[in-house]
């Protein structure tokens, strides 16, 4: 039975039986918890969309693993059974030393230091990488990494406190280029009704600015799985179309298929992978 690390892995927080807990749905190697954790696993019933007992150990039925900083009394059953009122997500996200080390993710003081971390992963340059993290700025947010992982730091949270949260590369690329579009249509909109010649200049400049930093992220976003994803639509579309027309020599035809399968694409993209993102890629 495959089991993981628990300490490289990001946990959810949880509610359970009034006691806060960090879960995972896989299976925890006991050994790697460390002092001072104790480790149970859940099991669900009928629905196995959510728990109905702690335990030791399940075999069948096992709906996830849970740390807590406090044992459990689990009777002569080994088990404590509890309702839907007992067991909840509170949305938070983290490592166990972020629990139990009270460690916070280290911020990427520039572009070249998070261009440095994903040298090997995600190539990108000093300029690409300053621009991410100038818009994560620009936006209240700081980039950091721990444990080998990415972060995402919340500087209007909490006051005097950044809360951080799991992130990846890829969502964030997709996010500051998403910021980028939307500041694009606003100055768009501003240059078409700008409110005397002195504002008209300023915002073509912005939208100048703005366009320069598309074309940048635009190039990210294709190395993100999402681009790629995208990209592949696109010239499986593209083959289809030509192979209708070759066998057909119908193009009204052929091009009348090719917007079915765009508008059967568009519908299936907010399941395009699901356990890395969970809305759609940006629209291109």
């Amino acid at each position: 039975m495959e089991t993981v690390d628990v300490q490289k892995e990001v946990l959810e927080e949880v509610e359970l039986l009034g006691r806060t807990g960090y879960f995972t749905e896989l299976r925890v190697d006991k050994g790697t918890v460390p002092e001072g954790m104790h480790c149970y696993e859940l099991r669900h019933g009928d629905d196995d969309g959510f728990p109905v007992s702690v335990e030791e150990n399940v075999r069948v039925n096992y709906f996830g693993a849970v740390l807590l900083a406090e044992e459990l009394e689990l009777g002569e059953e080994k088990a404590l059974q509890f309702g839907y009122e007992d067991f909840g997500y509170t949305g938070g996200q983290m490592y166990l030393s972020q629990v139990i080390g009270g460690q916070e993710p280290e911020k990427f003081g520039d572009g070249k230091a998070l261009a440095e971390f994903f040298r090997e992963t995600f190539p990108m340059t000093e300029v690409e990488g300053q621009k991410l993290v100038d818009y994560m700025e620009g936006h209240g947010y700081l980039l950091g990494h721990m444990d080998g992982g990415m972060f995402r730091g919340d500087l209007c949270d909490e006051q005097d406190k950044v809360t951080w949260e799991p992130d990846t590369i890829d969502d964030t690329v997709d996010t500051v280029a998403d910021w980028n579009l939307e500041q694009i249509k606003e100055a768009e909109a501003a240059v078409t009704n700008p409110k005397d010649m002195a504002d008209f200049v300023k915002q073509s400049n912005r939208l100048d600015s703005l366009r320069e930093d598309e074309q940048i992220l635009d190039g990210l976003f294709d190395r993100t799985a999402y681009g790629k994803v995208i990209a592949s639509i696109g010239q499986t579309l593209a083959d289809a179309l030509i192979a209708d027309i070759s066998r057909d020599s119908d193009i009204d035809a052929a091009v009348r298929n090719m917007t079915g399968q765009i508008k059967e694409g568009v519908a299936l993209r907010p399941d395009i992978l699901p356990e890395e993102k969970q809305g759609a890629g940006r629209s291109r």
